[in-house]
């Protein structure tokens, strides 16, 4: 007994000791000052008659595991978590219980209470900023993974639910994604477009979808602050009415169960391109000032991806129009000759290459075929080519050999600079010999479809890539039957990753079997359909089916042969 009260009186654990009926007997000094109650109030009484327990524990758990696991089973309790949300906030209690007996006799039970709501909360803290800094580490992997404007926003989206938020919302201005540049006096009210929504649950209390078109008063406290480019912090409920929203929206937020909200602009190179909105339904927590830091964090992050999204379409777009302004716009007839052509930019998921094609009448009913792309990408490559296209196309009309303007070429490439380059193919064609002169500076060799069905690729002798050394540009010549089709293009068809360019050249021979059943219209759509329906290059392909001319016969050889004073007077054209 002297042990016993030595162990009570000096413990600095709170303790009681219940006898087998969970009647208190015994008490410590530690104990009443943590329950603020003396002895006369606990002394015989139960947890349940007790009015420190259902202030600060839940008690009808305490009886249920005394009597039904301490008591009877002999199973203790070892730090068993208790919580209870008091008007200073949510404690949290460690609860330790185990069975006495004497002989085999159940005495009771023996408690040890202590508050651990300071560590706890320590831990907490911890762990949330442990977690607040790996989700600005995700952020930097998962946050603008394409440059895709509305990707990115919903790349954000997915990010903060369900960690941060339980339902989030991005909206971008309506002018920016228009691409206008900002005003410099704001106007009365705003125009939003809702790009991205993620949310934990299904519902239908939705405000708007997204493609939806938000209008609201520069008036409204959130919009006020966006324009100063500051976030707004929504503690409560109560707050959330004071913001001066529209009631249909608030009415959907209240509805969705939120209580707590934060907004914030999103802001990149002083250009503002619109607000993320976050709230919390399901989570009880409300929003804290180091919430809103790290959604600031996130937000802006976002904004830089966003906007760098913005300025690569403007890009893209311009070098686009540039490109589509410097390729021929009408193709000539030519006596002789069927043509039609296809050009397909590359997606937005890479910058718009070099890529091109012409078809240039020449003397004598002569036609020169050209395909060309220049290495790099953007507006650079884009006036690369052009340049190209107007010189050959100028020393083509001169009557100049194919050799020597491959060799004018290589200068032009080579004059900007050692990084520049380009490969080009040119195809003369006579349609009175049907014979056609194959000039190639590094480019693929051209597929020939035969009228009977059958493709094969053309041996072509194969110079060095424009820019290289300007030549040599050997001639390679072939004559082409009536009724055959002369397949032109970049390697952006057949090119695919981690895969030979004979297995692309192989496809498109298969894709272009079926071009004497086909318009060459028909066929062009075909190839690009089978060829290039996710293709990371641009592409040009230009296809030329010829035909007999009339009054021409078939010579040996497979030749042709002009009746009377038309064909001497060609003859004597080609011998000038």
């Amino acid at each position: 007994m002297r042990e016993l009260n030595a162990l009570f009186r000096q413990s600095p654990v709170a303790m009681i000791f219940s006898d087998h009926e969970l009647r208190i007997r015994r008490s410590n000094a530690a104990f009443r000052e943590l329950t603020g109650q003396p002895d006369e109030v606990l002394i015989g009484r139960r947890p349940t008659e007790t009015n420190w327990a259902g202030r600060m524990v839940d008690t009808g758990l305490i009886e249920r595991t005394l009597a039904g696991q301490v008591i009877s089973d002999g199973i203790p309790v070892v730090n068993m978590f208790l919580e209870r949300n008091l008007p200073d906030g949510c404690r949290t209690f460690a609860w330790t219980a185990y069975r006495v007996t004497d002989n085999g006799q159940v005495l009771g039970a023996v408690s040890f209470l202590a508050d651990i709501t300071r560590p706890v909360r320590e831990v907490t803290v911890l762990r949330e900023a442990n977690a607040r800094l790996n989700l600005l580490h995700r952020a930097a992997s998962e946050i603008g993974t394409t440059l895709d404007i509305h990707r990115t926003a919903e790349e954000l989206a997915a990010l903060v639910v369900p960690e941060l938020a339980d339902r989030a919302m991005v909206d971008l201005l309506d002018s920016f994604l228009e691409g206008e540049d900002p005003a410099v006096d704001p106007p009365d009210k705003l125009r939003f477009r809702r790009v991205a929504v993620r949310d934990t649950t299904t519902t239908d209390t939705v405000d708007f979808a997204v493609g939806d078109l938000i209008t609201l008063e520069t008036t409204v406290r959130p919009i006020a602050a966006f324009l100063r480019g500051e976030p707004v912090l929504a503690r409560t409920r109560a707050e959330l009415m004071q913001t001066g929203l529209p009631l249909s929206v608030l009415r959907a937020a209240l509805d969705r169960g939120m209580h707590t909200a934060i907004t914030v602009p999103l802001a990149a190179r002083g250009v503002t391109l619109g607000l993320a909105v976050l709230g919390r339904g399901e989570n009880p927590q409300p929003y804290s000032e180091a919430d809103l830091r790290l959604v600031m964090d996130l937000a802006a992050q976002a904004a830089v991806s966003i906007d760098n999204a913005r300025l690569y379409t403007r890009e893209h777009d311009a070098a686009v129009t540039l490109q589509r302004s410097l390729l021929p716009r009408d193709i000539p007839q030519i006596a002789g000759l069927d043509i039609a052509y296809r050009y397909q930019p590359a997606s937005r998921a890479t910058e718009i290459g070099g890529d091109w094609f012409d078809v240039i009448p020449l003397d004598h009913g002569r036609v020169a075929l050209v395909v060309g792309d220049v290495t790099g990408h953007g507006i650079r490559a884009a006036a690369m080519m052009g340049q190209l296209r107007t010189t050959l196309a100028t020393l083509a009309r001169l009557d100049c050999p194919p050799e020597e303007i491959m060799r004018q070429l290589s200068g032009v490439v080579a004059a900007h600079g050692e990084e520049a380059g380009a490969t080009c193919l040119h195809a003369l064609y006579d349609p009175q010999t049907q014979l056609c002169r194959l000039t190639s500076a590094g480019h693929p060799p051209p597929v020939l479809c035969n009228p009977d069905g059958t493709t094969e690729l053309i041996d072509v002798t194969t110079g060095l890539l424009l820019g290289a050394d300007g030549g040599p540009y050997p001639t390679s010549e072939r004559r082409l039957a009536p009724g055959s089709i002369l397949a032109l293009y970049t390697d952006g068809l057949i090119e695919r990753p981690e895969e030979d360019l004979a297995v692309g050249m192989s496809r498109l021979a298969g894709a272009l079997a079926e071009g004497p059943a086909q318009s060459l219209d028909e066929l062009c759509d075909s190839v690009l359909a089978s060829l290039a329906p996710t293709q990371r290059d641009d592409v040009a392909l230009l296809l030329a089916r010829t035909s007999r001319l009339p009054g021409a016969v078939t010579v040996a050889g497979g030749g042709t042969r002009r009746c009377g004073r038309a064909s001497r007077r060609a003859g004597r054209a080609r011998r000038r």
